[in-house]
């Protein structure tokens, strides 16, 4: 009886050690996963500012019409203001997000050379981190959203 465990353990051991990555295969996925991070969020503010550079350049274009003409370009002005507070907000949320999906990667990458429950517990923890970071970027688009409704 003792004969047949002892094979059966062995490959326990073995597909148990296959499984979890050496120090330097961590080291290398959380490098990579900065990396990759870093470009996403750089592509994401780099979108973010030729949006908010448009917007500016359609208040800048009714502030210019206001000058011309009162009341109607007032609220031209009014107008392209709020636009330009969405597309800032979107813009905006679009950067956090990206942010905290990287921040995430980031955290899970790390989480690959533990095991078990510490390795459960690494993944739990940055979940509930991305759920915070992504609720917290919607509260504030949700809140400049709101702002932006009622700019006068």
């Amino acid at each position: 009886m003792k004969s047949q465990l002892i094979p059966i353990v062995a490959v326990a051991v073995l597909m148990f050690a296959g499984c979890q990555e050496t120090p330097s295969e961590t080291a290398k996925d959380v490098a990579d996963a900065r990396d990759d991070a870093a470009q996403d969020v750089n592509e994401a503010r780099q979108d973010a500012d030729e949006v908010v550079a448009d917007a500016n350049n359609q208040v800048a274009d009714a502030q210019q019409d206001y000058a011309e003409t009162d009341a109607a370009a007032s609220r031209k002005l009014t107008k392209a203001e709020s636009e330009a507070m969405v597309k800032t907000a979107n813009a905006d949320f679009d950067v956090a997000k990206t942010a905290a999906d990287g921040r995430y990667d980031i955290a899970k990458e790390k989480c690959g050379a533990l095991s078990g429950v510490t390795k459960d517990a690494c993944i739990s923890t940055a979940d509930a981190t991305l759920a915070a970071n992504q609720a917290a970027a919607t509260a504030n688009r949700d809140a400049a959203l709101v702002s932006a409704e009622y700019h006068e």
